[in-house]
């Protein structure tokens, strides 16, 4: 199944690599984020690509995919990573690529205990890193769209997300 990606402003995009191409200058970097909503029978799960213009705003895609609820944090997170590595790893650029992790170093969070690990998958693919509080792509870029575009299916119906 192909992935389908949107803009923020609704337009469909066929291809990542060609809005990747299109929007990026030399040297800009890519930020590339994926955060998780827990509801009902299911996980949803959305994926950004940022290409931040300081000074000017920036371009943003993403994708959405609706799965069977997944009860473990670590799991979540894990797939949270990977979906943004695996784009990562598909995509080329002119300027650098960095994963978001919506993840946080602080010990009061359950999150923290993963941490390492979650940094050890990205950077082990060659990709520079950040966490909470710097991973803005994640927590707040896709938690933005996945918290306000869009309604999850039906319990029953994983097929129509």
């Amino acid at each position: 199944m192909k992935t389908k990606w949107k803009t923020l402003s609704g337009e469909k995009i066929d291809d990542i690599q060609k809005f990747v191409d299109a929007s990026t200058r030399e040297g800009q970097e890519v930020h590339i984020g994926t955060d998780s909503l827990q509801s009902g029978k299911f996980t949803q799960f959305v994926t950004v690509v940022v290409i931040h213009t300081p000074m000017k705003g920036g371009r943003v895609a993403y994708a959405r995919d609706v799965v069977p609820r997944i009860g473990s944090l670590r799991h979540r997170l894990m797939d949270e990573v990977w979906r943004s590595v695996n784009l990562a790893i598909g995509l080329t650029c002119r300027g650098a690529m960095t994963i978001h992790i919506d993840a946080n170093a602080q010990e009061r969070h359950m999150s923290s205990r993963y941490l390492q690990e979650l940094v050890g998958l990205v950077v082990g693919q060659g990709f520079k890193a950040l966490w909470k509080p710097d991973s803005w792509a994640a927590s707040h870029a896709a938690d933005h769209v996945i918290r306000t575009r869009g309604k999850l299916p039906r319990d029953g119906d994983v097929a129509a997300a």
